[in-house]
């Protein structure tokens, strides 16, 4: 695999670039399963019921030995309702997902200089289970029958999206990136928020190929060689502004939703709105308030959930949910002397 060296990264800013310049998408097969007009409607009216709970890691405000943890909050109120796991010492615990009772995690060590291995706990608690050590990702399709992860391969040259079949056992890899050289500084990018469609067939990820270029790519999980076999919808981008492509997110519908943050090249300022691109058209559904979200996602129905930073030096963080109308703000009060890490319901 090292004949790719570079290749990767250049294919994967040649096909941004194309996405955006020409449109082009690939999205699930079930893409126009629902008229457009329906997700339109979630912009507005009465909001949907969203889930009870929700699952933060939550960062200790002073620094030390102990990472993130994970914490079952209320989605009504903020309040904690339980720890999930014990305070990892070394290492931090990433929420990926939550799924059939599961939680899913990610767990980085502080010191290793590889991956970490990927996690799951009960919503109820009690011992977290090893579910694949050297992974950063992991995310299981709709179906149940089939996994994809985020591994370093090659000794750490190779980064690569590893899908496979748990019933036939059949593996495929879909190579993101190789190592330009031994002294690179940027190496190496994060693929972020690894998301299947409801055909149980496409990928979507958010590819950070550097801190200032983000991408929402979606892959077929069985076909697709590189990282320049990922297309994705255009991010519309104003004039004398830097764009990026954050958090895929797939509904049940087969609509790929997104956010994208915009950047004033003359001011500075960002701003942030989710869109869903479904049929050909992309949709506005919220522009977010308090600034861009720290971090986010959204359930298959579309419900969606993120946190913000403070608003004032050493003040609790804030955590949104949003099921159509307005954005509702929870109090948090669990996070008073915590920061918010990974989020997800």
């Amino acid at each position: 695999m090292r004949f790719f060296l570079a290749a990767a990264l250049a294919a994967a800013v040649a096909a941004v670039a194309a996405g955006c310049a020409g449109g082009t998408t690939t999205a699930s097969g079930s893409a126009s399963a629902r008229p457009v007009a329906a997700i339109a409607s979630m912009r507005a009216g009465t909001p949907s019921a969203v889930p009870p709970v929700l699952v933060a890691s939550l960062t200790p405000a002073k620094a030390g030995r102990a990472g993130d943890r994970l914490a079952l909050l209320s989605s009504r109120t903020g309040d904690l309702v339980r720890w999930l796991a014990p305070q990892p010492q070394g290492a931090a615990d990433q929420v990926l997902s939550v799924r059939d009772g599961w939680v899913y995690f990610a767990r980085d060590p502080f010191s290793s200089p590889g991956p970490g291995a990927i996690w799951r706990v009960r919503v109820t608690g009690g011992r977290a289970q090893l579910i694949q050590a050297g992974a950063t990702g992991y995310a299981v399709s709709p179906d149940g029958r089939a996994v994809a992860s985020v591994i370093s391969a090659d000794q750490g040259d190779v980064l690569e999206l590893a899908v496979r079949n748990l019933v036939t056992g059949r593996r495929h890899t879909i190579v993101m990136a190789t190592r330009p050289d031994p002294g690179s500084n940027n190496w190496p990018p994060n693929i972020l928020s690894l998301t299947w469609a409801p055909d149980d067939v496409h990928l979507a990820v958010q590819f950070q190929l550097t801190a200032a270029i983000n991408s929402v790519l979606v892959f077929d999980a069985f076909t697709a060689a590189t990282a320049g076999d990922g297309r994705t919808a255009p991010a519309p981008c104003p004039v004398n502004s830097a764009c990026g492509e954050f958090d895929p997110a797939y509904l049940a519908s087969g609509a790929l939703t997104y956010i994208i943050q915009r950047v004033s090249r003359s001011s500075g300022a960002a701003t942030a709105s989710l869109v869903a691109w479904q049929a050909g058209h992309l949709t506005t559904l919220l522009s977010f308030p308090a600034g861009v979200p720290e971090s986010y996602d959204m359930t298959a129905q579309g419900q969606a959930i993120w946190a913000s930073e403070p608003t004032r030096p050493k003040g609790p963080w804030t955590i949104w949910r949003w099921s159509g109308g307005a954005p509702v703000e929870l109090p948090l009060s669990a996070s008073a002397p915590y920061w918010v890490g990974a989020i997800a319901w």
